[in-house]
């Protein structure tokens, strides 16, 4: 059984500035795999290379297709999200219109509004305010937001990086109890639905 995502040998240069030098690593359905490092260590250029953001030497692997080279809008459809520590709602929508545009790629209507209710159960706090605009949610509520709206991209799985610092951001799967629940971690977690 292969990772739903496989980093092998991976190498980032800026200019003639070696980023990173060659990590290795993979992810099992469920699991959550953090980086760690000081400031300046690598962690944001290997998830952007990972997410097709950065052109990136070694190989990445999804359920055991090579995607090394995919552009980051066929990653994204196929279930690969970057969520940024800076948020990124949409702040002049409500909650349910940011998890619905969340799903632009997808056409299975009836699947859409489960996993929009299967959202919904994961993070509570965002059915109490589906109606509220996602600018006047705080900022928890925001980094929250813009994690389910990566989950609703996809039906099969969606991969996640997910930047969780502090109070504002500490909303993390854990494949122990295979639930959301709140963590500090820098973390890359994964979700398959239902």
């Amino acid at each position: 059984m292969s990772a739903l995502l496989e980093v092998r040998a991976l190498k980032v240069a800026y200019g003639g500035i070696n980023a990173v030098k060659g990590i290795d690593f993979s992810v099992g359905e469920g699991e959550m795999v953090a980086l760690i490092g000081a400031n300046g260590a690598g962690k944001t250029t290997t998830l952007k290379a990972i997410c097709g953001l950065l052109h990136h030497g070694g190989t990445v692997h999804m359920h055991g297709e090579n995607v090394s080279n995919f552009p980051s809008c066929q990653l994204v459809e196929r279930g690969l999200a970057l969520v940024p520590e800076g948020r990124g709602v949409f702040g002049r929508l409500t909650v349910r219109e940011n998890l619905q545009m969340g799903a632009y790629v997808r056409n299975d209507k009836a699947a859409i509004r489960t996993d929009l209710e299967r959202i919904y159960g994961l993070f509570p706090r965002l059915a109490e305010r589906r109606n509220q605009t996602g600018g006047t949610l705080s900022g928890g509520e925001q980094q929250m937001l813009a994690i389910a709206w990566r989950l609703s991209w996809s039906r099969r799985f969606s991969i996640q990086f997910v930047w969780c610092r502090r109070k504002a951001s500490r909303y993390c799967w854990s494949s122990r109890t295979r639930s959301w629940r709140w963590k500090r971690a820098i973390g890359v977690t994964s979700w398959k639905a239902a």
